[in-house]
C-alpha cells in the first residue's frame, strides 16, 4: 500500500485541456453548472460517510461536516473546473489519510506533456527554506526562492504542499513533495496558469538578492531540468528494493528496505527477499556483528507480511500487525459510482475477512491478524533505524512497531505515515458522475500493536528520537547527513 503522491495529479490533465485562470472568467468547469457541481459534491460526501472508515480518525463528525459545508458553499456560477477539484481536495485532504486520493482517468502525457503552462524550476525545501535544486536560465542551483509572482516563500510552499496526502496532521510529507517531480502539477493546481513567474532569489554565494522572469514550459522541458537537479544522486542512491553492506570499520551491518512491495506470500519476489532476509540475519549472528542500521527512508509501503517479517528480525516480543481493523461495509455502497468490476468479489473479501459485526463495523476476524513470534535468529545488538518523510503505509507501520519497543534509536525526520494507525488495506475508487474525477481511498480503519509514547501525540507521524535533517551544505554536495549522522552514533557503542 504506497503512499499516494502521485494519485492526486492525474485529474489535471482534464483541468488543463479545459481551462486555466486566465480565461477562467468564462469556464463554467468543463461545461459543467453549478447544480452539477453541486450534485457532485453531494456525492462525494454521501460516498466518503458511507464507505470510509477511517473518516472521523482524526476530525469529529461535527468538524468533518462543518469543513464539508464550506467547501460545498463555495460552489458558484463562476466555479471553474480547477476550483471545483480544489474545494474537493480541500474537503478530502482535512480528513487525513496518505492514501487519498483525486484523479482523472485518462492519459496524462497525451494532454499534457506539449502545452507550455508549468512552473519550470525543480525546487527543494531545506531547513523551513526553498532553494532551487537545478540551474537555470542564469539562476544558480541552491538559490534560496524569496518569492514567486509577489507570494512569499513560505506562502508559497504552503500552497502547494498540500497536494500530497499524508495522514493526520503530519506536515513533513507534504513538503517533502515540493522536491518530486511532481512539483509543476502543485503549481498549476495551486495558482492556475500564469503568462509568466517572477522569481526573487538570493544568490548563496553572492549574497546578491536577484529576479529572474521566467516563462511556463511543458512538463517535458521540466523534466529535462529534473534530471540534471543537484541532489539527483543522493536521491536515487538506492538502486532496488532493498540491500545489505557490512561496514568493516564500524562492524556494522547497514540494511536498506526502500519498499514493502515485493508481493505477498506466494509472490516470487517475497520468496526471494524472505531468503535474503534469513541469510542477512544469519550472517550478522555467525559473524558477532553488535550493531545495525535499518535504513527505510523513502518507503511508502507495499505488501503484507514484508513489513512484519522484517520486524520479527528486531523485535524481542509477541506481535501481530494491529489490535483493530474494521470496515463499514461488505456490500459496496453505491455501486452506481463504483468504478470497477469487482464489486462482487470484494463482496466476498470482506465478507470473509472482515465477519465480526458490531454494529456498523465489520471487524477482521483474527486468522486474519495472527500472532507473530520473534526469529530464532532475530537481532538482539543495537538498532538505528533512519525515517524520513516519504515513510508512509507500510513502511510507517513497520517504522511504529520498532519505535514502540524502545530499543532502537530512530533518527531522521518524522514520517508522512501514522505511529498509531492508519486506513489502508483495501483501496477503493469511486467516480463523479458529472465531473468524472475520481475518488480514491481506503476503507480499513487500522490501529497498529503499539505502545503510547510521550512524544507521540495523535495524528503525527513516526516521530524520531533525534531529529536530523539533512543541510544547505550537504544537499549541495550530495551528502547523506542522516546516514553520517548515525555512523558517527553508532561509534558510541
Amino acid at each position: 500500500m504506497n503512499s499516494t503522491l502521485r494519485s492526486v495529479i492525474i485529474f489535471i490533465l482534464m483541468a488543463i485541456a479545459s481551462c486555466g485562470p486566465k480565461n477562467e472568467g468564462n469556464d463554467s468547469g468543463r461545461g459543467l453548472s453549478e447544480r452539477e457541481m453541486t450534485e457532485d459534491f453531494e456525492v462525494f460526501e454521501k460516498i466518503y460517510k458511507r464507505a470510509n472508515a477511517g473518516l472521523y480518525k482524526y476530525r469529529s463528525a461535527s468538524e468533518i461536516d462543518s469543513a464539508f459545508l464550506s467547501a460545498k458553499r463555495k460552489i458558484g456560477g463562476t466555479t471553474s473546473y480547477r476550483d471545483f477539484y480544489n474545494l474537493i481536495w480541500d474537503a478530502i485532504d482535512f480528513t487525513g489519510s496518505c492514501h487519498n486520493g483525486l484523479t482523472y482517468p485518462d492519459s496524462l502525457e497525451r494532454l499534457l506533456n506539449g502545452q507550455k503552462i508549468f512552473f519550470p524550476v525543480p525546487l527543494k525545501r531545506i531547513e523551513d527554506k526553498l532553494y532551487t535544486s537545478s540551474d537555470y536560465q542564469g539562476m544558480p542551483a541552491g538559490s534560496e526562492v524569496l518569492s514567486v509572482n509577489a507570494v512569499p516563500a513560505d506562502d508559497f510552499a504552503a500552497s502547494i504542499s498540500k497536494y500530497t496526502s499524508t495522514d493526520g496532521f503530519n506536515t513533513t510529507g507534504k513538503y517533502a513533495g515540493i522536491g518530486s517531480d511532481w512539483l509543476p502539477y502543485f503549481v498549476y493546481l495551486a495558482f492556475g496558469e500564469q503568462d509568466e513567474f517572477r522569481i526573487k532569489y538570493m544568490d548563496k554565494g553572492t549574497g546578491g538578492i536577484g529576479e529572474k522572469r521566467v516563462e511556463p514550459i511543458a512538463y517535458s522541458g521540466f523534466y529535462k531540468v529534473y534530471k540534471k537537479r543537484v541532489s539527483k544522486s543522493f536521491e536515487e542512491r538506492n538502486k532496488g528494493r532493498y540491500s545489505y553492506a557490512f561496514l568493516d570499520k564500524l562492524n556494522a551491518g547497514l540494511l536498506r528496505v526502500s519498499s514493502f512491495g515485493m508481493g505477498g506470500p506466494s509472490k516470487e519476489g517475497h520468496k526471494k527477499y524472505a531468503v535474503f532476509l534469513d541469510s542477512v540475519f544469519n550472517s550478522l549472528k555467525t559473524r558477532k556483528v553488535g550493531k545495525l542500521i535499518v535504513d527505510i527512508r523513502g518507503n511508502g509501503g507495499g505488501n503484507d507480511p514484508n513489513d512484519l517479517l522484517l520486524y520479527s528480525y528486531l523485535t524481542r516480543r509477541k506481535f501481530r500487525e494491529n489490535i483493530s481493523a474494521h470496515t463499514i461495509f461488505q456490500k459496496v455502497p453505491f455501486p452506481e459510482y463504483y468504478a470497477y468490476d469487482d464489486k462482487k468479489e470484494l463482496f466476498e473479501e470482506l465478507k470473509e475477512e472482515h465477519s465480526l459485526v458490531n454494529g456498523v463495523r465489520y471487524h477482521q476476524n483474527s486468522s486474519f491478524n495472527k500472532f507473530w513470534e520473534p526469529k530464532e535468529n532475530a537481532f538482539r545488538g543495537e538498532v538505528v533505524m533512519l525515517v524520513d518523510p516519504l515513510v508512509a503505509s507500510a513502511g510507517s507501520l513497520f517504522a511504529s512497531l520498532v519505535k514502540s519497543d524502545a530499543s532502537a534509536t530512530v533518527i531522521g525526520e518524522e514520517t508522512l505515515g501514522g505511529y498509531y494507525g492508519h486506513t489502508g488495506h483495501i483501496p477503493v475508487v469511486y467516480e463523479l458522475p458529472n465531473s468524472k474525477l475520481r475518488l480514491k481511498f481506503s476503507i480499513v480503519d487500522i490501529e497498529q500493536d503499539v505502545r503510547k509514547l510521550a512524544d507521540q501525540n495523535i495524528g503525527a507521524g513516526v516521530v524520531p528520537d533525534i531529529r536530523v535533517v539533512q543541510t544547505y551544505e550537504d544537499f549541495m554536495n550530495n551528502e547523506d547527513t542522516q546516514l553520517n549522522f548515525a555512523m558517527e552514533r553508532l561509534k558510541e557503542f
